[in-house]
């Protein structure tokens, strides 16, 4: 039987963007090697523009997923500073630590000392360290990606700014790939197919993921229907009452919650004994680096989840 037509395009789409990304990539290498590196340049997740004389050979991470991008995209050397939080790849584990994810740990005298020629934040949560950083002269370049795009960008812009573009430009399309093949396993799975999803961010109280959050496009993506994709925001509060109500028949949550989260310990909530997903035995935690972190590890993150809720599709 002949494949329909819109099955078609979609195919000769991808391969095309497939051709185009090679050829944007050898273009990139032949420059390079042609033409030395002076003044960089990159816009980060705000939408501002770093243009640096020198690539950056100093750089301190005020987040992890930050450092792990930066590592991917081949600017690890450079990389002199990061979090207490920073534990991925080993060698970031090493590095000076200048605090920890919160504003309220981040120390700007010891950013200061370190001398270095960017630091990268996460973005609108480190509003008040980047106006400081800022005061003192010390240059900023924000990474907040809100989807998987966001963060193959990300990195292309990283390794931009470390001198580093040909890792960068390879990381971001190793990303991109993946996130792909995912995406054309699932994208033609009716709704009929696709298993509701609650995902459990916190038990006390009850929070879930809001369709402004890495966890809803994660569960779209995998072939699932978040079962709050109605409500805005990241991590909104819900009810158990109305997780009750919304049926789901999976239940997702990130093993950082430890054990909280078990079938026994739900089935002991009032009524949710009686919820498919703990009828089926559909209960999954997930490794919260790989689903929570919004970096390059992101993309193995969805796989394991695209195997959670269809595991025919997974060898």
């Amino acid at each position: 039987m002949n494949a329909p037509k819109d099955v078609m395009r979609t195919t000769a789409r991808r391969q095309l963007v497939v051709a185009l990304c090679a050829a944007a990539l050898a273009s990139a290498l032949t420059l390079s090697a042609q033409t030395p590196q002076t003044g960089v340049s990159a816009v980060d997740s705000l939408g501002r523009r770093l243009t640096l004389k020198t690539p950056a050979a100093r750089i301190i991470s005020l987040s992890p997923e930050a450092t792990e991008a930066l590592f991917a995209a081949g600017a690890g050397p450079a990389v002199v500073a990061d979090t207490s939080y920073c534990d991925f790849p080993a060698a970031a584990r090493g590095l000076p630590k200048i605090g920890g994810y919160s504003p309220e740990t981040v120390s700007v005298e010891k950013i200061l000392a370190l001398r270095p020629d960017v630091v990268v934040t996460g973005g609108r949560l480190h509003a008040r360290i980047e106006a400081a950083l800022i005061k003192l002269g010390i240059r900023v370049f924000a990474y907040e990606p809100q989807n998987f795009v966001d963060i193959a960008d990300s990195m292309m812009a990283l390794g931009e700014l470390a001198g580093t573009k040909e890792t960068g430009i390879r990381a971001a399309a190793t990303l991109t790939a993946a996130v792909e093949k995912v995406r054309a396993l699932t994208e033609n799975i009716p709704s009929s197919r696709r298993p509701t999803v609650f995902w459990q961010v916190y038990d006390q109280p009850l929070m879930t993921c809001g369709r402004n959050s890495f966890a809803h496009q994660i569960i779209e993506l995998a072939g699932g229907r978040d079962v709050f994709s109605d409500l805005p925001g990241p991590w909104p509060v819900v009810s158990s009452e109305e997780v009750l109500n919304r049926a789901p028949e999976v239940i997702l949550s990130p093993d950082d919650m430890g054990d909280m989260v078990d079938a026994t310990k739900l089935s002991a909530r009032p009524g949710w004994s009686s919820l498919p997903a703990i009828q089926n035995k559909r209960l999954f935690l997930l490794p919260a680096d790989l689903v929570s972190r919004a970096g390059p590890r992101i993309a193995s993150g969805l796989l394991i989840v695209l195997k959670d809720l269809h595991p025919e599709l997974v060898p």
